[in-house]
């Protein structure tokens, strides 16, 4: 049985409609990269790549989340776009504004994920774009999500890149994803990126992470 554990919503990186074919830039295709790895396993894991679309990411995520594959152990699901984080005053508090530009137009992340709330307990969000990572504690808590990560600062996309792909590396050397373990394994991976060999590059990032 092949497990459908990981999805990938990606936009397009060009920064003009006219180069959407020209420009070949894709971290999906550094993320798949890895999936021969994970055949190493008896039960290998498999990406599920999808455009990340505003008029239907949301939906693509119920569907993810709801397969069968999905009823046991940890998923994780990676938004990978251009971002926008930035705070606006409503009433006397302040708010977390979230964007990501997708193909069809643009997610408001933070008014969207509230919709998902209760069906992503097993889920590791990553938030692959500029930004968009920071205050993750509050995404996560506003998504119900099991885990979320994310980069506060402006990052060159094939850095974040590179981060991730180790994250995944490590995530399947392990097994997480043929676990039922969930928030301590995930935590103690991630942990053992920052402080080692990566340590550098997730400063670079302003990597943040955040955990149930």
């Amino acid at each position: 049985m092949a497990y459908e554990k990981i999805l990938i919503l990606e936009s397009t990186w060009a920064d003009d409609a006219d180069d959407y074919i020209r420009d070949s830039r894709s971290t999906a295709r550094i993320y798949l990269s890895y999936e021969s790895l994970l055949s190493l396993h008896d039960e290998p894991v498999f990406a599920v790549h999808r455009p990340l679309l505003e008029g239907r990411y949301i939906a693509d995520i119920k569907q993810f989340v709801a397969l069968p594959s999905n009823e046991s152990g940890p998923n994780l699901v990676i938004l990978s776009a251009h971002g926008s984080f930035s705070r606006v005053r409503k009433g006397n508090r302040l708010v977390n504004r979230r964007r990501l530009h997708a193909i069809d137009g643009e997610v408001r992340l933070s008014k969207d994920i509230h919709s998902l709330n209760g069906l992503l307990t097993r889920t590791i969000f990553v938030l692959d774009a500029c930004d968009v990572g920071s205050d993750v504690a509050a995404f996560r808590q506003a998504a119900g999500a099991l885990a979320a990560i994310g980069f506060s600062k402006s990052v060159d996309w094939i850095d974040s890149a590179a981060f991730i792909l180790a994250l995944l590396l490590h995530m399947q050397d392990v097994g997480i994803f043929h676990r039922n373990a969930l928030s301590s394994a995930v935590k103690k991976t991630v942990t053992s990126l920052t402080r080692g060999s990566y340590k550098s590059l997730a400063d670079a990032l302003g990597l943040e992470v955040a955990f149930s």
